[in-house]
């Protein structure tokens, strides 16, 4: 009987824990990455915390940045993540940093940027938001200087026909986000009837 059940328990584990990345190792960003300026759109939070391996220089001078997003294309990029200590991406430290951005689907894909020639080496970085499951990458590699670098677990979707645009606002406020969500329902439904 409990080895009947030894599958469901593994299950079980695996399905509650935080999401990993299923990429072994990080690596450089394609030539054809677009990175989409769109962080002023948006309303979401993201806690992102990154921790600097052991085997790290103790302090580093070079800027770090990080572009994350999801299957659908809605990204969160923040070329320079403001540090308030000059410890900040030391060795063995944990730095964490909040961001505002889009409302994105599951997080699929997540990059660095360094900007400078120190020998930074990332230990992890873990992505959470109220909205989605965390996730979490690990690198424990040294990051290439003026090059976006990590991992890409996305199975994209195609673009969807661009939505009808939103109703004008009234002089009372914004149309709740449910009620532009709800709106939309007939029209993708008589397009998918077609």
């Amino acid at each position: 009987m409990a080895t009947l059940l030894l599958p469901f328990f593994i299950f079980f584990f695996f399905s509650i824990s935080p999401a990993q990345s299923t990429s072994s190792q990080p690596q450089a960003a394609p030539k054809s990455l677009s990175i989409g300026s769109i962080q002023k759109a948006g309303d979401c939070n993201y806690k992102v915390n990154i921790t600097t391996s052991c085997s790290s220089p103790f302090h580093i001078s070079a800027e770090i940045g990080v572009l994350f997003g999801d299957a659908h294309g809605n990204q969160i990029y923040e070329p320079k993540l403001e540090v308030e200590s000059s410890n900040a991406f030391s060795k063995c430290s944990k730095d964490t940093f909040d961001l505002i951005g889009p409302c994105t689907d599951q997080i699929c894909f997540f990059y660095l940027y360094k900007n400078g020639s120190d020998n930074w080496i990332p230990e992890t970085v873990e992505i959470s938001s109220p909205d989605i499951d965390t996730v979490k990458y690990k690198y424990n590699s040294s990051i290439p200087n003026d090059t976006w670098y990590g991992f890409d677990d996305c199975q994209y979707f195609p673009s969807p026909s661009p939505p009808p645009p939103p109703p004008v606002p009234s002089a009372a406020g914004f149309l709740p986000r449910w009620k532009w969500l709800a709106s939309l329902i007939p029209v993708l439904l008589s397009s998918a009837v077609l």
